[in-house]
């Protein structure tokens, strides 16, 4: 059975975990501590509940037994036998004051982090709400472009199989073209498909392009040969830089 100085003395736990006794309670609290293993348990327990409420944690909550054991210290009894009767009651009013105070700075800390991470995530929204309306802008302005008036659509494939293929929108007024590529393979590092215009019979080197991961690609304002007769259009892999002739076999080709 625990001596009733020792109950008094193990009540100080909480009160010494905020720094809230005198030096001299401090002292005595200590003496005891030494031999206390269960007093030594509370503390560190109590410590861990004002560190974590400093810190503004979500949890930082205590668990219900040790809640009720704090409330139960701050909220007993004035009047107390032995060498608790003797004991000043500042550090009540001290360790309520510290834990208002903790309470309300892990309180403002995590009030602080809540709009911290609420802006963080606005801010993140508002890139993808930019990123979405880019897209969205450049496929319309891209649909205004294949329906102008004489633009017309051609299909480039392989060996007369439709996937992979490159659909090829020239604006025949204009001298300019947008190719739409679907389900095509990667190609390695270093390489490239080049798109070439056949005209009186000989390639004529354009732009070079990679797909995204998915095969797709989308390449605008291609200048076409305005001169001259331009019958077909073909697609190799090449260099990145690209190459002023077909280094490798044709992979797609379509008669314009």
């Amino acid at each position: 059975m625990s001596h009733p100085a020792q109950e008094s003395l193990k009540d100080l736990a909480a009160a010494y975990a905020l720094g809230a006794l005198s030096s001299e309670e401090a002292r005595g609290f200590e003496a005891f501590l030494t031999g206390s293993p269960e007093a030594q348990r509370e503390v560190a327990e109590y410590r861990d509940v004002v560190a974590l409420l400093a810190l503004g944690s979500p949890d930082a909550a205590p668990s219900p037994d040790l809640r009720e054991r704090m409330l139960t210290r701050i909220g007993g009894p004035a009047t107390r036998h032995g060498p608790a009767a003797r004991r000043s009651s500042t550090p009540w009013g001290a360790l309520a004051a510290g834990l208002v105070a903790v309470l309300g700075l892990g309180f403002g800390f995590l009030q602080l982090r809540e709009v911290r991470d609420l802006r963080a995530r606005l801010g993140r929204t508002m890139e993808r709400l930019a990123e979405t309306s880019a897209s969205l802008a450049a496929r319309e302005a891209t649909l205004n472009a294949i329906f102008e008036p004489g633009v017309q659509m051609f299909q480039l494939t392989a060996s007369g199989d439709p996937d992979p293929g490159i659909q090829l929108f020239w604006d025949r007024q204009r001298h300019r073209a947008i190719v739409h590529g679907f389900k095509l393979p990667a190609v390695p590092d270093g390489r490239a498909y080049q798109l070439w215009f056949i005209k009186d019979g000989a390639p004529v080197p354009s732009v070079t392009f990679k797909p995204e991961a998915t095969g797709h690609v989308r390449v605008e304002q291609i200048p076409v040969p305005a001169e001259g007769e331009v019958s077909a259009a073909a697609v190799t892999v090449e260099p990145e830089s690209g190459s002023t002739q077909p280094t490798s076999p044709i992979l797609l080709v379509g008669p314009l």
